[in-house]
């Protein structure tokens, strides 16, 4: 098994793709955010570099979430995503808020 292939490898990348799809960044918005060019985030989201730890911290930062959230799952992942983080991010970005929390469960 390769690292491009590695289990937890493909659930980070695929939750950190998740959110750049619901906060309509790019690769470029990224890297600038992280201090890196936007073809070093292309990178490790196609798996030819790891991410590294105090990436996943300084991104977790840039996104207001705990950074163990990002090795979650992409449930978890939305319950710690800060709503109004996320309409400045769309809003930067000339798009509407938009509603992604799950219903809060109503007592019987």
């Amino acid at each position: 098994m390769t690292d491009r292939d590695d289990p937890v490898e493909v659930r980070l990348r695929g939750v950190i793709k998740e959110v750049l799809s619901l906060t309509c960044e790019t690769h470029t918005d990224l890297g600038h955010a992280l201090g890196m060019p936007g073809r070093l985030v292309a990178r490790r989201q196609s798996g030819t570099t790891q991410w590294s730890v105090p990436e996943l911290g300084l991104l977790a930062g840039h996104w207001n979430i705990p950074p163990w959230c990002l090795l979650s799952d992409l449930p978890s992942v939305l319950t710690e995503l800060p709503e109004k983080r996320v309409a400045e991010l769309r809003g930067a970005k000339g798009h509407q808020p938009v509603h992604f929390k799950p219903p809060t469960p109503v007592a019987a």
